[in-house]
C-alpha cells in the first residue's frame, strides 16, 4: 500500500482519494509503510485506475516494491545460497507476501519461466486486474535485481490479455519483447540466472529464517491462533511500530477483543511485539551485514542506545557480545 500511496501522490492524487472505500484512513498512514489486506489493496488500485489515466502508474509502483518490504520472508530470499533456492523458497512461502497472484516457475532447455497459476481465477474488474498484473511484472523485475548480483535482463514476456492503451510502453519499461493475447502470462529468463548468488548468502542465517518462516506459514489461515495472526502482521512490518489498534483493525477485531483473545493465548500484544523484534534482531546480528544503528532503524527504535538496552533485556547480553558469540560459533 505504501508504494501505491507514494507514487500516486507524485501524480497529484491525494492519499485520501486512493484510500476511499478501503476502510483505511490518513491517520493509519502516519505509521510508515502501513499495508492493508488484499481486498483493501485491490480497492485502492481500482481508485487509482479511475483517478489516473497515466499507464506508467502501475509500473512505477512495482519498481518501488523491493524484497526488503517483505520483512523476514524477503530477508530469507536474499540469504539463500543461489537464486534457484530463492525461487523455491519464494514459491513455498509466498503466503507471507499477502499475494494477489500465486507464483511458480519451471525450467526449459536453455531458459526458465515464471508464471502465475491462478491468474484466470483472480476475479477483479478488468481495469484493476490489468493494473495489478502490470505492477506484478515490474515488481518481479525489481526482485530479480535485488536477488541477482549481475544485471539480468528478461528474454521475453507473454501477457494473457489484449494490448491495452499504452501497450508500447511495456517493452520500453520492462526492457524486453512483449507479446500480448498469449495463452498465459509468462516471464522468460536465461537459465544461467538460477546459479547466481544473492547478495546476503549466509547458510546459518538462512536456516534460522527458513525455520521462522515455516513456523509462521503454519499459522496462516488458522483463525483460532490470534497470536499467530498478530505475529504475522508485525513480522511483515517489523520497523513500522503498528499499534494494537491498527493490528486489531487488520484482523477485524476491536482492541478490547484482541486483548482478550491474546490473554486466552496467555500473552499480550507487547509480548508478541517484543518477541518478533527479538527474533529479527538476532537474525540481523547473525547475518553480520548490519550495524547496530541499522538494526535499531529496521526495528523501529528511536536510537541505537534504546535498541542495546532492549536487546540486553531480551537476551541477557549486548549486541556486540551476541555477534561475537555467533562469529565464534560459525568458525
Amino acid at each position: 500500500m505504501f508504494a501505491l500511496i507514494e507514487v500516486s501522490k507524485k501524480t497529484g492524487i491525494p492519499a485520501k482519494d486512493i484510500l476511499r472505500g478501503t476502510g483505511l484512513d490518513l491517520k493509519m498512514l502516519e505509521v510508515p509503510k502501513t499495508q492493508g489486506s488484499v481486498e483493501q489493496y485491490v480497492a485502492a488500485c481500482s481508485n487509482a485506475t479511475k483517478l489516473c489515466d497515466n499507464p506508467m502508474l502501475p509500473f512505477r509502483v512495482g519498481r518501488n516494491i523491493h524484497l526488503s518490504a517483505y520483512g523476514l520472508h524477503g530477508f530469507a530470499l536474499l540469504c539463500s545460497p543461489t537464486v534457484r533456492d530463492s525461487f523455491n523458497l519464494a514459491v513455498r512461502n509466498h503466503g507471507l507476501a499477502t499475494p494477489i497472484f500465486s507464483i511458480d516457475w519451471r525450467a526449459a532447455e536453455d531458459h526458465f519461466i515464471w508464471f502465475f497459476p491462478n491468474e484466470f481465477r483472480v476475479r477483479y474488474p478488468a481495469a484493476a486486474k490489468q493494473f495489478l498484473l502490470a505492477q506484478q511484472l515490474a515488481q518481479h523485475i525489481t526482485h530479480i535485481q535485488d536477488m541477482a548480483r549481475a544485471d539480468r535482463k528478461l528474454l521475453l514476456i507473454k501477457i494473457a490479455h489484449a494490448p491495452p492503451r499504452g501497450a508500447e510502453l511495456y517493452e520500453k519499461i520492462l526492457g524486453c519483447p512483449v507479446r500480448f493475447s498469449a495463452e498465459a502470462t509468462e516471464l522468460h529468463y536465461n537459465k544461467s540466472l538460477l546459479d547466481d548468488r544473492p547478495p546476503l548468502t549466509n547458510p546459518v542465517t538462512l536456516a534460522m529464517l527458513r525455520g521462522a518462516c515455516e513456523k509462521l506459514i503454519g499459522r496462516i489461515g488458522d483463525e483460532s491462533s490470534t497470536t499467530g495472526l498478530v505475529t504475522q502482521l508485525i513480522m511483515e512490518r517489523p520497523g513500522q511500530l503498528p499499534t494494537m489498534e491498527i493490528v486489531a483493525h487488520h484482523i477485524n477485531l476491536t482492541p478490547r477483543t484482541l486483548r482478550r483473545r491474546l490473554a486466552d493465548d496467555d500473552t499480550t500484544f507487547s509480548q508478541v511485539f517484543d518477541n518478533v523484534r527479538k527474533d529479527l534482531a538476532e537474525k540481523y546480528l547473525a547475518a553480520g551485514d548490519f550495524t547496530v544503528g541499522d538494526i535499531a532503524d529496521l526495528l523501529g527504535f528511536t536510537d541505537a542506545s534504546n535498541f542495546r538496552h532492549s536487546f540486553k533485556r531480551w537476551t541477557g547480553v549486548v549486541p556486540s557480545e551476541f555477534k561475537l558469540k555467533m562469529a565464534v560459533r560459525n568458525i
